[in-house]
């Protein structure tokens, strides 16, 4: 009995010392967050930021990436707290984290590889064709595949990107070749660009396969559209 009580005494013990310490965690918590960034007070509050030691690591780390993302686009920072703008981060990570495990799941079952681009003109309208090659190196027969066919300038800008939609099975440890075709939109500058360039100075760009679908003919499947 006298060992029960003990036990129970240190149990409780520990009880109270964990909400303690999670209790003066949370008192801990910069007030700092609670302010909102506006036209007036922003290099303040990166000075702010800068001279706080109450923020920890991963709060000025998610501060510092979230700014740096709206570099262009600054007025949409103002009027959010410095809490607000770590949880949009948090929110933009975790959504590009989970697309990064979906792409390389589907990558340990398929490769894919970029071949080509041409231009034709039909009837006095002028279309794209890209050619590619798909390769099954699953054990199972791929289904159904679809993903983006992404196209980036050199500083790692998205030019364009076009959806490829494959229906066709592809056998087991066997590759098919592609094309799709799609209309020229002479109204789309970034599109007229991804051409010119593609004409005068292909290897300033860069092309990246984006996997949005995969389904293998045993049922196994990921729908990275659906999920998010």
């Amino acid at each position: 009995m006298r060992n029960f009580k003990i036990g129970l005494f240190f149990v409780l013990f520990l009880a109270f010392s964990f909400t303690g310490c999670d209790k003066k965690a949370k008192e801990k918590a910069s007030p700092l967050l609670k302010e909102k960034i506006t036209a007036q007070n922003f290099f303040e509050i990166v000075d702010k930021i800068r001279k706080d030691t109450l923020l920890t690591l991963e709060e000025t780390d998610l501060l510092s990436s979230g700014i740096a993302r709206y570099s262009n686009l600054i007025d949409s920072l103002y009027n959010k707290t410095l809490a607000e703008i770590i949880n949009l981060e948090k929110d933009i990570r975790r959504r590009q984290n989970l697309s990064n495990l979906t792409t390389n799941a589907i990558l340990s079952f398929s490769r894919f590889r970029y071949d080509g681009w041409k231009e034709v003109e039909v009837e006095k309208s002028k279309f794209n064709i890209f050619t590619y090659t798909i390769s099954n190196i699953s054990n199972n027969d791929i289904k159904k595949l679809s993903g983006f066919l992404q196209f980036f300038t050199a500083n790692n800008q998205l030019i364009r990107a076009y959806r490829l939609n494959i229906d066709q099975p592809i056998k087991a440890k066997q590759f098919t070749q592609f094309q799709s075709t799609f209309r020229l939109d002479e109204q789309n500058q970034n599109e007229l660009f991804l051409i010119k360039a593609l004409k005068e100075n292909p290897q300033q760009i860069f092309v990246s396969w984006r996997p949005v679908y995969f389904e293998l003919d045993n049922g196994q499947k990921i729908d990275l559209e659906t999920n998010n």
